[in-house]
């Protein structure tokens, strides 16, 4: 054996000894063949495939190929990030980074905003040392011939471009912590860059606390410059500590006041464009085209800051204790929050970081407590069966520890769903409705799930039942899936009224729409209205619990608020409907010609997020044709309009009387009257639209001239949520023309 391996041992050094490589420089033949060449020919054989030519003619095309550099121009930009700069200069460029950082808290890449400055690209490079500096790693340290001034520039703009980086990087962790959409809502790829992972947050706050006294000493420079800077270095160290504790509401409002005298402030300033190139891009680790470099005022960049730190500034005060103790104050809250304007990832991160981040909702509420509360609130205020004290309770024949169980086994496949609701609502507008529908058939299923447990339950507590005064039927409250059908509803609804929000539906589509809402909002009135008979039972078996009693009160007029909400979506939604039928069915609303859609196929294509629900089916296809199919006369469909506005007016009426208590808005009181006066301005406007239909079908009859004399826009919405269709008369031809 031994013999053997030696033997192939021997074999195998001869032939390895037998090869030789033989090295050859082709650089001086391969640069000559190349200018040969015109510049984007490309060399193939004929074998060519058709994904290799899709990736040539990205090849040496400047709006692809991030490497191309067009005849005549360098790879890398022509300023040296080790310049010494003038403290304007430095000004100048510190305000520059702050508009692309916001740039990029927006949306935008980091490769088209805060790497396109060359001293951050300086710093991030690969052979920096522990502590980065703006001069080449190979280049040697600083000149011994810098002045005084340039010093202290280099010390301030390498301790302000280091806090930079790591606030993108604890930005960055942040936003990738929590619930977001990648190129949709940010941009977190870093193009193979570190953003200086190792460097604690201490160490750089204690690089811009080294670099302000020498600043303040300095005094060969005027004091409107100096206090710019200063102001600037605050709001870094600030912006860098308020990242890492991201609760403290007074920093964030420091730093709103700070910014109104660094906008102010800018004018000290002096351009140094060349600190910044695309080219950096072109050293960036990507698989996508190359990207234009930013550009926005200065003005709007800082408005962009104002509204960031407002956003987090309500992010605080919308999450106060108050309010999330209260299931249905929490849920207005995130509803009110993300309704304030332009969206920016970083404020929803940190709103769901409060509702997510820890175990607890701003470490004080637990997920399953806020769900217990939000049953008991809803459906059984003053119960045993949701009271805390049920759930200590270890006795397994005890009939309060077997109803605890079940119930708690009803929350644990519900809880992850329940918390979903808060997370979609820190999404984008869009991204809110689809992932609203793709919640309708978890929560359909969760009723089927809680009618099973209603049935367990009625075996051990003695249900009481009412009877329906018009039917005769007795029924039972059925707590567990009451909540969840309502919950239900209250999706299916909201899927339809953020789709008039986002404008999906043609304005033909709007009247069966409207009717399919107020159908929804009819069985939630339903069944709230069915709730609230349990309650006013209830209060009066519970009588002598004084604590039991004070929850049935306030439970019974959250109902109330919650019925009059429901009922006035519903003949607002009926007024509509029958004001858009009545428009389409005489042209004013014009049918668009569908030469391969049926009645059928558009049916389904409107109402696939909700054909999938078994309990509370949706209407079929003939029940909506027959819906937007205009019956009665004009008077009679303008009279029901007024009538039902009518009675969405006095409704308001008493919803405007209802304390924050009563109607749980507490910390959107704000968001609350504004959200009513929508509603009004509302019912003004479908009245004001109704009444002009009136009087034309009066001056120009029904049949058919009302197509030809009225047009219908919809050029202002009062509230979000509802179309109003804006009656004018048609300019003839013969008026047009003059």
């Amino acid at each position: 054996m031994s013999e053997a391996i030696s033997r192939l041992r021997q074999e195998a050094e001869e032939a390895k000894s037998a090869w030789k490589p033989r090295v050859k420089d082709i650089t001086e033949d391969f640069t000559s063949a190349s200018n040969q060449l015109e510049p984007g020919q490309l060399v193939k054989d004929e074998w060519f495939t058709l994904f290799e030519a899709v990736g040539a003619l990205e090849i040496m095309d400047p709006k692809m190929d991030s490497g191309f550099i067009p005849p005549g121009d360098t790879f890398e930009a022509d300023f040296d990030p080790a310049t010494p700069v003038s403290l304007p200069e430095l000004l100048w460029v510190m305000d520059q980074i702050l508009c692309l950082e916001i740039m990029w808290h927006a949306g935008y890449a980091l490769s088209q905003t805060v790497f396109t400055s060359l001293h951050i690209d300086r710093l991030l490079g690969p052979q920096q040392p522990r502590i980065p500096t703006l001069y080449s790693p190979t280049g040697g340290g600083p000149p011994e011939n810098l002045t005084e001034e340039q010093s202290i520039g280099h010390a301030v703009l390498t301790a302000y471009c280091v806090a930079v980086i790591k606030c993108c990087d604890m930005v960055v962790g942040l936003v990738q912590s929590q619930n977001f959409y990648e190129e949709e809502d940010f941009v977190t790829h870093l193009f193979g860059r570190e953003l200086l992972p190792h460097m604690s947050t201490n160490t750089i706050d204690g690089m811009l606390d080294g670099v302000i006294p020498r600043l303040e000493d300095f005094g060969n420079v005027g004091e409107d410059v100096k206090e710019a800077l200063l102001l600037r270095l605050q709001f870094r160290s600030i912006f860098l500590g308020v990242l890492s504790d991201r609760t403290s509401e007074q920093q964030w409002e420091q730093m709103l006041g700070l910014l109104k005298t660094i906008k102010t402030s800018h004018t000290f300033s002096t351009p140094l464009p060349d600190a910044f190139s695309d080219k950096v891009q072109r050293q960036l680790a990507t698989s996508t085209p190359p990207r234009p470099m930013l550009s926005t005022s200065w003005e709007d960049a800082c408005t962009k800051w104002s509204n960031m730190c407002e956003h987090i500034v309500a992010v605080n005060r919308l999450t106060q204790s108050e309010v999330v103790y209260s299931p249905a104050c929490l849920q207005r809250a995130v509803w009110a929050f993300s309704y304030r304007g332009e969206a920016f990832p970083l404020p929803r991160a940190i709103m769901q970081d409060i509702l997510f981040g820890e175990q607890a909702i701003r470490g004080e509420v637990l997920p399953y407590d806020l769900l217990l509360a939000d049953i008991r609130d809803l459906v059984l205020a003053g119960d045993t069966l949701v009271d805390p004290q049920s759930f200590q309770v270890e006795v397994t024949t005890d009939p309060r520890h077997i109803c605890s169980r079940l119930i708690e086994g009803f929350m644990d496949k519900a809880i992850e769903e329940y918390l979903n609701l808060y997370r979609m609502m820190c999404q984008n507008r869009c991204r809110i409705r689809r992932t609203f529908t793709q919640s309708i058939p978890i929560f359909d299923a969760m009723v089927t799930e809680a009618k099973n447990v209603d049935v367990e339950l009625q075996k051990i507590t003695a249900s009481k039942k009412l009877t329906d005064t018009r039917t005769g039927k007795a029924y039972s409250l059925d707590p567990l899936s009451s909540w969840a059908r309502f919950y239900k509803l209250r999706i299916m609804a909201w899927t339809i009224q953020l789709g008039f929000e986002t404008e999906i539906y043609l304005p033909d589509e709007l009247g069966g729409t409207y009717w399919f809402l107020a159908q929804l909002s009819q069985q939630r009135s339903e069944l709230l209205d069915r709730v609230l008979q349990f309650t006013i039972g209830r209060s009066f078996h519970v009588r002598h619990d004084q604590n039991a009693v004070a929850d049935c009160m306030l439970s019974e007029k959250y109902l109330e608020s919650l019925h009059a909400v429901s009922e006035i979506t519903r003949l607002i939604a009926e007024a509509l409907w029958k004001l858009f039928t009545l428009l389409t069915s005489t042209g004013v609303v014009a049918k668009p010609e569908r030469d391969y859609a049926s009645q059928q196929l558009m049916y389904e294509a409107r109402m696939k997020p909700y054909l999938a629900v078994v309990n509370d089916p949706v209407p079929s296809a003939a029940e909506f044709d027959d819906a937007t199919t205009h019956h009665g006369s004009l008077e009679q469909t303008c009279n029901e309009v007024d009538e039902h506005i009518k009675e969405a007016k006095q409704l308001l009426v008493g919803v405007k009387k209802m304390t924050p208590e009563q109607a749980k808005y507490l910390g959107t009181e704000e968001e609350w009257k504004k959200e009513v006066k929508g509603l009004e301005a509302t019912c003004i406007a479908v009245a004001v639209t109704a009444s002009q239909v009136r009087n034309a079908g009066k001056k120009y009859g029904e049949d058919g001239e009302l197509a030809t004399k009225l047009e219908c826009k919809a050029e202002r919405r009062w509230a979000e949520w509802w179309v109003v269709p804006v009656i004018k008369e048609k300019v003839s031809s013969q008026v047009a023309l003059r």
